[in-house]
């Protein structure tokens, strides 16, 4: 069971419907953000930015090496 809370599409407010329709399929950090509806819109509009400017391996290293320095599973 997951500690966080997150808002499922189909109990969505009508303000995040409307981001969720923008997402496509909205994955579990975008339906925990959706709790603050404010934040969840600069998020999508940050996170496409985020290492854009890096080969796509080395991206996915720094990724993964900052999962493991969290302790993150995920």
């Amino acid at each position: 069971m997951a500690r966080i809370k997150v808002v499922e599409p189909q109990n969505a407010s009508p303000e995040v419907k409307e981001i969720y329709s923008k997402i496509g399929s909205p994955i579990n950090v975008h339906k925990a953000l959706a709790l603050r509806p404010e934040i969840l819109k600069g998020f999508i509009g940050f996170y496409p930015t985020v290492g854009s400017g890096l080969d796509k391996r080395l991206y996915e290293l720094i990724y993964i090496r900052t999962s493991m320095v969290n302790g993150c599973n995920y």
